[in-house]
């Protein structure tokens, strides 16, 4: 057997690996600094138009750690005929608030060998039942690109005796498409809010093998909160926001639940988060950090995992970072009701 027809194999030992753990989604700490990410109900579900960036780097004391960079945008678009702005439009029961979104996800494995670029269609419709209400629905679309980039692969004939790696291996990867459906539900009411989405409806194929084919299986999310001000009591105007949020999330065996909650003084937002998983032999902690006001937000969150044979610390950290900013619309005649949703 030639050492090429060996490289071959190991590479499709390595697809089947892969494929065997299935397709699995990004997980980002910070899941309602995009909400449309968690729920693309959420597109257009601000006052604001809303750019943001993530960047997360995942496993950073490993050799071949992950990372993850996502661009998303957001926005409310008014298509109401003006034969319908009377009293019960002004009242908005009937407003046709639509909302479109965009995101752009590039999830990196093992230094370039695996990754995976989507980018996601959003189009949005909310309505108001009630005066202290909102419910919105959101349809997705998206394009899946994944690329394997064995170039970067190094096999041990290319190791010379005393360490150094020469030439470049003769296996050459290749890069598929693939497209997906989504969708979402989300809504409050007084100070309670929440929302149920299904990602991955048409469970695209995500690599094929010899002998079989990985697909990425439908994930389902639910998500619930509430915003208290601790302060209501006082004489004076002070808001010391407390909002406890509960995430469960279910794709084929795996099942994560991560419970946590904010707290929001002027510009200033604090969270502590459990990530737990069902199986109980894994748990993370999240410490999320961040600074918002009418225009910029930035936040910082560190992730830090207890296996089942004890704390981990350094090799199982996590680091994300954020940046976004809000458009204010130029013209904004009417108020209309926006769905609650914490900024990190």
């Amino acid at each position: 057997m030639n050492l090429k027809r060996v490289r071959v194999i190991i590479v499709i030992g390595l697809v089947i690996i892969f494929s065997d753990l299935r397709g699995q989604d990004p997980t980002f700490s910070q899941v309602f600094f995009n909400p449309t990410m968690l729920n693309p109900a959420y597109a257009g579900a601000s006052k604001d138009m809303r750019l943001g960036i993530i960047y997360r780097n995942q496993w950073t004391m490993i050799n071949m750690p992950y990372s993850t960079f996502g661009v998303s945008f957001d926005r409310t678009f008014d298509f109401g005929p003006k034969w319908r702005r009377g009293y019960r439009y002004r009242r908005a029961r009937f407003s046709n608030k639509a909302g479109f979104g965009i995101n752009v996800v590039s999830d990196i494995e093992g230094k370039g060998v695996f990754s995976r670029n989507t980018m996601d269609l959003i189009y949005s419709y909310g309505f108001q039942p009630t005066f202290n209400s909102h419910i919105r629905f959101g349809l997705q679309t998206s394009l899946l690109f994944r690329t394997r980039n064995y170039s970067s692969l190094v096999f041990p004939d290319m190791v010379d005796p005393s360490g150094d790696v020469l030439g470049n291996p003769d296996v050459v990867g290749y890069t598929s498409w693939n497209y997906d459906i989504g969708l979402g539900l989300a809504g409050d009411i007084e100070n309670f809010y929440g929302g149920f989405a299904v990602h991955h409806l048409l469970q695209p194929v995500e690599a094929r093998f010899t002998g079989g084919r990985a697909y990425i299986p439908r994930k389902y999310t639910f998500h619930i909160g509430a915003d208290f001000n601790l302060l209501k009591w006082r004489r004076f105007k002070e808001v010391l926001l407390f909002s406890p949020n509960i995430i469960y999330i279910q794709q084929l065996d795996f099942n994560q639940l991560n419970i946590g909650f904010y707290l929001s003084k002027n510009w200033i937002v604090a969270g502590l988060w459990l990530r737990e998983n069902l199986k109980l032999n894994s748990h993370s902690f999240i410490i999320t950090l961040g600074y918002s006001d009418y225009m910029f937000r930035i936040g910082y969150s560190y992730d830090f995992s207890i296996m089942q044979h004890g704390l981990r610390g350094l090799p199982t950290s996590s680091h994300e970072v954020t940046l976004g900013w809000n458009f204010e619309y130029k013209r904004r005649r009417k108020k209309f009701r926006y769905i609650k949703c914490p900024k990190f």
